[in-house]
């Protein structure tokens, strides 16, 4: 029994087949290449498969718990399974869920191990999620690795479009420009933050450091002074509670200054990303690329993302490529929706 969220079912099924003939195969590790927050129902075949026959998987991602939608349809098929989430000490069972923060405490042996670096927000970058890999790589007979991108160059890799959505993958856009972000604005910018106003918006503006928080507060209240806008502050030691009432204001439109780079909860919600200072070091690609899954979480009304710098980087241009790459391969398996 499938979950009813799945809409493009012939490309979750071709997915499935192709990770089964992978399993059948000789080859250790598996890339699954695809959009962020996609699903995890990809994994049900073949984790029903291994724990009929006794076998032992490790689910590696960035939860503090349980994966609840691989969980929720084992128990609607009515298998048995013994499961746990570590953080510590090994366990017994026979699905094991733990965080990448405690991937070095793993000793035991595993038939599977899948590494989830899509369903929640990510912050690791590629190197880091080698180490991952090449760290489990003596404890477990296989690997899949369910990423925005090839991690390592061996094994076989497939790429699959959202399996939940058939809406276009927002790209970025890009504007540059010589003024100083924290004292003043290029037109094109002022004309966006406007008809985000008129429409009711809430937007996330990131910069990349606190004192960039304060000089683009200061200049957006003092200077500015757009009216009927609610303009706040959030630092990272703010629990992210501070701001979540701020999504149900109605007619009220709400800008965000922050350099908490990390997944809020606006799913239900009409929000767009302005990204000032786009082109410094404190962005990557990735960073960018979740920005844009961020705005696409409301599929009824996507919104924007703003990449706002002096130049384009090599990191702001591989974000336009990567997203550019998603729209291609949904475009050619004809899953839009009109």
């Amino acid at each position: 029994m499938l979950d009813n969220k799945l809409i493009n079912l012939k490309e979750f099924n071709n997915c499935t087949s192709k990770i089964s003939k992978w399993y059948n195969k000789q080859s250790k590790i598996l890339s699954i290449i695809t959009n962020p927050y996609n699903t995890t129902l990809i994994f049900i075949n073949i984790i029903k498969l291994l724990l009929k026959e006794n076998k032992r998987i490790l689910y590696v991602w960035n939860g503090e718990d349980y994966n609840r939608e691989i969980l929720e349809l084992l128990k609607k098929d009515n298998l048995s399974i013994k499961y746990s989430y570590i953080e510590e000490k090994e366990s017994d069972e026979n699905l094991i869920f733990i965080n990448f923060k405690n991937i070095k405490n793993i000793r035991g042996c595993y038939d599977l191990c899948i590494i989830d670096d899509i369903s929640k927000y990510s912050i690791f970058s590629k190197e880091e999620l080698r180490e991952y890999i090449e760290h489990l790589y003596i404890y477990s007979k296989r690997i899949i690795s369910y990423s925005i991108e090839k991690l390592v160059n061996m094994g076989m890799d497939i790429e699959i479009s959202d399996l939940i959505r058939k809406k276009v993958f927002v790209e970025p856009r890009i504007i540059t420009t010589r003024v100083k972000l924290d004292e003043d604005m290029p037109y094109t910018l002022y004309d966006y933050l406007m008809w985000f106003k008129g429409n009711n918006k809430k937007v996330i503006i990131y910069v990349p450091s606190e004192d960039k928080i304060n000089k683009v507060y200061d200049y957006y209240t003092n200077e500015l002074k757009i009216k009927d806008i609610k303009i706040i502050k959030f630092f990272k030691k703010y629990s992210t509670k501070e701001i979540e009432h701020i999504y149900k204001l109605k007619n009220k439109s709400t800008f965000i200054i922050t350099n908490n780079i990390r997944e809020y909860t606006i799913d239900k919600e009409n929000v767009d990303i302005v990204v000032l200072f786009a082109d410094d070091n404190f962005y990557n690609y990735k960073k960018i690329i979740y920005f844009c899954a961020d705005v696409g979480k409301n599929i009824n009304n996507l919104g924007e993302v703003l990449l706002v710098g002096k130049d384009i980087s090599i990191d702001m241009d591989l974000s336009k490529d990567i997203t550019r790459r998603y729209n291609k391969n949904i475009w050619e398996k004809g899953l839009l929706n009109y």
